[in-house]
């Protein structure tokens, strides 16, 4: 090996990031939904002896930055700056308001989010960080159903990655359970399933692939026709097919799933105000005791280092915490402002918006906003919305306007609650009669939102 590619190892070497313990908490603390975070905060409360949930006496005004570089000093001088670490201003409570807090959070029993179990089974798999840090992307793009709604180069864009490596996380995500998971739409979760239980080279497996959409549409005779078989072979294809999970959610997670808003959009004379919701967030500060330790002389070096360890880490966590209400109040601000019409008056306002577009408003890293918009829910007039819902891909309406898919979708839902029964709309007339209303979407895609929204295709939703 030459000088140059020594130093150019050597130099390759110095610029690769490792993510401290740390680190990874700070980012798994912005991933989490409100309930996971607080049994995570009292996980470390209870490994970790200098820290306190209950307030001091001397309750001071100003926080300590442990980024600094005198941190501890400013912890030993506590006494006299009369300065303590908090994590935001939470209203305190009384002893009777706090016995009820806690009774409420401990008595729910807690399910582990759709997510959560995909990371789960992540953590068993041997990989690079990079491409383990990339399948995490990708399970947070998905929707509630487990579709992957969002465009591969998004994703890559997300992550700061290449889109053949994202492509790669998407093949290993889809190899997790339950089969069918990181779908694009319901063809490739079918297929999916086939192909994990080995019927790749079956009838059912071409059927699904190349004659779904008028399998259902009823079109049986047509399709086995083309399909050179007779009409008990198509049925056994069929049964065969009935037999897959297109909705994975019941297999996952559990029909008592809690969720808890963490953000309040609130409209005050005009205005529209972000109130981050705290109260489930517990006030943490360090130990007067452990402080007043580190100012005895007859301490041992052993113990002022144990608690300087500790008090490190407690801030770390202090900090942590606020930095993440910090960033997600950053995202849902620069959301309300992106999207004030629909706020102000309703769904019909709602404006395709890209995690690029909000990443960019709230100048922060496209990524961030992924991690953070996961099991998010935001409280507001219309009720209770989840985060990643409000990013969506759109299209432009005849009169030049864009709109997000979820108004395109919500008059599809409106056509199909207003049908006649007896003879409901195919995807075909939904597709015709969004037309005058401006809305230029395909027979296909109409299928796909529909599927979405778990509506069944008008040959089974006709009422006899």
């Amino acid at each position: 090996m030459d000088l140059s590619q020594k130093q150019n190892t050597v130099q390759t070497m110095r610029q690769e990031q490792v993510m401290t313990h740390q680190q990874i908490q700070a980012l798994e603390m912005l991933f989490l939904p409100v309930l996971e975070l607080q049994t995570m905060i009292n996980e470390e409360i209870s490994k970790n002896p200098v820290i306190d949930s209950e307030a001091p006496d001397d309750l001071p005004d100003n926080p300590i930055d442990s980024a600094s570089d005198d941190w501890l000093d400013k912890i030993l001088k506590l006494e006299e700056e009369k300065r303590y670490i908090r994590t935001s201003s939470v209203s305190r409570y009384s002893e009777d308001d706090e016995e009820k807090r806690l009774h409420y959070l401990e008595s729910i029993t807690e399910e582990k989010t759709f997510q959560q179990l995909l990371l789960e089974q992540l953590r068993f798999l041997d990989m690079e960080p990079t491409l383990h840090a990339c399948c995490e992307v990708v399970i947070s793009g998905l929707d509630d159903n487990g579709y992957l709604s969002s465009h591969p180069a998004d994703l890559a864009m997300a992550s700061g990655q290449s889109l053949e490596l994202v492509k790669k996380a998407i093949e290993i995500v889809q190899k997790l359970d339950p089969p069918g998971v990181a779908a694009s739409d319901l063809r490739e979760r079918l297929l999916i399933q086939l192909s994990r239980k080995g019927l790749e080279d079956t009838r059912a497996y071409e059927a699904v692939r190349d004659y779904l959409d008028e399998i259902a549409a009823n079109h049986i005779p047509q399709v086995a026709r083309k399909m050179k078989i007779s009409l008990d072979e198509i049925k056994e294809v069929i049964t065969c097919i009935q037999g897959l999970s297109p909705m994975l959610s019941s297999e996952s997670v559990s029909p008592h799933e809690y969720v808890r808003e963490e953000v309040e959009v609130i409209e005050e004379v005009g205005e529209l105000k972000v109130k981050m919701k705290n109260d489930y967030l517990p006030s943490l500060y360090i130990s007067k005791n452990y402080r007043e330790i580190l100012n005895d002389p007859s301490a041992t070096k052993e113990t002022k280092d144990y608690i300087k360890e500790k008090i490190h880490s407690g801030v770390f966590l202090i900090n942590s915490i606020i930095q993440r209400q910090t960033t997600i109040r950053k995202i849902v601000g620069a959301l309300v402002e992106f999207q004030s019409d629909f706020f102000k008056n309703g769904i019909e306002n709602l404006k395709p918006m890209t995690m690029a577009q909000i990443a960019e408003k709230a100048g922060i890293h496209e990524t961030t906003v992924s991690r953070a918009a996961a099991g998010k829910y935001i409280r507001c007039k219309y009720g209770l919305l989840s985060l990643r819902g409000f990013f969506s891909t759109g299209y432009e309406s005849d009169d030049g306007k864009s709109v997000s898919k979820d108004v395109v979708k919500n008059a599809i839902k409106l056509l199909i609650d207003s049908e006649d029964a007896v003879s409901p709309l195919s995807d075909s007339d939904i597709a015709g009669k969004l037309k005058p209303q401006g809305y230029k979407v395909a027979r296909r895609t109409v299928a796909k939102y529909r599927e979405s929204m778990n509506i069944l295709p008008s040959n089974l939703r006709r009422r006899y």
